[in-house]
């Protein structure tokens, strides 16, 4: 009689990245069809508009990754936004070192993060109400600081940096694929990072398993602000001048590529930087294919709204059918009985 038992079969491991392969699969008939509707669209000014209003919203979606993942929200980045660009604008007036302007204001931003969630966990109430009021604070001082008026006429020494282009590729594209990187290997592999999840998805059991949670969160609140500052700055080196105007509505645009991505915005704990990316250079790629068509720009709130609605009831759909797949793949996975038995 053979003793011998047959081993269990392994489990197999299946990952869906239904967002991902559909947002991609959209990107690719966009750019195919907006190349045959229009020749303008491939045209290096048309390309370069099309980076200059992807770049800072995507730098922007990777600090709100991390803030939804943590199962939070900041609307204050396009108050961040606008103050860090006239700051920096000012400083650089006031002829100081480029470096030391750049430093004096992301060090202001990342303050700011760092107050939004020391005012969540004194007052105990949600960051969405939070960052709304930091979000018309600094929009008011913004307009107080420049009285409504654009800086402009910036020194000399900071128009040649910004003519540089390393590798041949405007820094603002190099400081944010930097960034990507950063921020897509981090996410998986930096203790930091990966315990974003663990607070998104159970706060209370993080802090069981002695996760720091405010110490997550602070971290999570303040990188989200340094990032929107650090946009302000490639704001002033895009567009040689700083406004008030800069970032209006960027707090729902940045949300809707980050929800469009698979972040879910009604569970914490879910969200690839990934998906981010994609969902970033599809609402770029729709705002522009919508440009370029000769639409009315007074639309992009219709298309922002329509997204963020689409994307999360798609959200919602892909986890029941992700949730689905895998119940019926675990069950033929299951060992039979048959399999443990001696012949």
């Amino acid at each position: 009689m053979n003793k011998m038992q047959k081993e269990p079969r392994k489990p197999i491991s299946i990952q869906l990245d239904i967002h991902q392969i559909v947002i991609g699969t959209l990107i690719v008939v966009i750019v195919a069809v907006m190349g045959r509707v229009t020749p303008y669209f491939f045209s290096l000014g048309n390309l370069e508009a099309l980076l200059n209003s992807f770049v800072l919203e995507a730098i922007m979606a990777l600090g709100m990754t991390l803030v939804i993942i943590s199962g939070g929200i900041d609307l204050s980045i396009s108050g961040v936004l606008p103050l860090s660009a006239i700051g920096f604008a000012l400083l650089l007036k006031n002829n100081l070192p480029i470096a030391v302007a750049a430093g004096i204001v992301l060090l202001l931003a990342g303050l700011i993060g760092l107050t939004n969630n020391t005012l969540r966990r004194v007052l105990n109430i949600h960051p969405f109400i939070i960052t709304t009021a930091t979000m018309l604070l600094l929009k008011g001082l913004s307009l107080a600081l420049t009285d409504g008026k654009v800086i402009s006429k910036l020194p000399e020494s900071f128009m040649k940096f910004v003519g540089l282009e390393p590798l041949g590729i405007p820094f603002p594209i190099l400081v944010f694929m930097g960034l990507a990187v950063f921020y897509f290997v981090f996410l998986k592999h930096n203790k930091t990072f990966v315990r974003v999840y663990f607070v998104g998805g159970n706060i209370h059991a993080a802090r069981l398993s002695g996760i720091n949670t405010e110490r997550v969160l602070a971290f999570v609140y303040a990188q989200s602000a340094l990032l929107a500052g650090l946009a302000g700055i490639l704001a002033v080196s895009i567009y040689n001048s700083a406004s008030s105007n800069f970032g209006q509505g960027a707090e729902l645009r940045v949300i809707t590529a980050v929800a469009i991505g698979g972040t879910s915005l009604t569970r914490g704990g879910i969200g690839k930087i990934s998906g981010t990316l994609l969902g970033s250079l599809f609402l770029a790629l729709t705002y522009n294919a919508f440009i370029m068509s000769g639409i009315s720009t007074y639309y992009q709130d219709v298309i922002t709204g329509a997204m963020l609605i689409l994307a999360i009831v798609f959200s919602e759909q892909a986890k029941k059918l992700r949730s689905s797949v895998l119940e019926r793949v675990a069950q033929k996975i299951v060992p039979r009985k048959s399999d443990h038995m001696l012949p």
